[in-house]
């Protein structure tokens, strides 16, 4: 058998591991995308569902929203408003603000692809009924611990 490196390091690469279980996952969703003939990235996701019920977000805004940074919003909305799925606004209150809205092409294609995310969330169910009934749950303690100590803190704590 092959030696697994990450799993023999454990909690030393955990977010090398996370890293690789995300992309693997995103891979395989990527590839039902291609098969189904949609035209879209697992990486658009997050931001064109924020955008699914509003009609208009900052980028600011959606980055809190989604935990992510403001420059990997967007970095994915200027893709979806070159792909013409996202309408891009200037607030009338303050012009710096980058406001989005999901375009008449942009809430089609949601509206087409519902129906494979409902089959994509049973999937993700199914894997996540397995041994590790409570990983979502584990993923939000982490996620809490972070936003109360960040590993920045507990690493340096350790370092003085």
């Amino acid at each position: 058998m092959e030696r697994n490196l990450i799993e023999e390091l454990g909690s030393l690469a955990l977010a090398t591991r996370l890293k690789n279980l995300s992309e693997r996952l995103a891979k395989d969703v990527g590839k039902i995308y291609k098969e189904q003939a949609f035209d879209f990235e697992p990486r658009w996701f997050a931001v064109i569902y924020a955008l699914k019920d509003n009609e208009q977000l900052g980028v600011t805004e959606m980055a809190a929203m989604l935990r992510q940074t403001h420059p990997a919003v967007n970095q994915v909305a200027n893709v979806l408003v070159e792909k013409g799925l996202v309408n891009e606004f200037k607030d009338e209150l303050d012009q710096r603000k980058r406001l989005l809205q999901l375009s008449k092409k942009g809430r089609n294609l949601v509206t087409k692809m519902e129906e494979l995310w409902d089959r994509i969330k049973e999937a993700n169910d199914e894997l996540l009924k397995g041994e590790n009934r409570d990983f979502l749950t584990s993923i939000q303690s982490l996620e809490n611990a972070l936003d109360s100590k960040s590993m920045y803190e507990r690493v340096k704590d350790r370092l003085e």
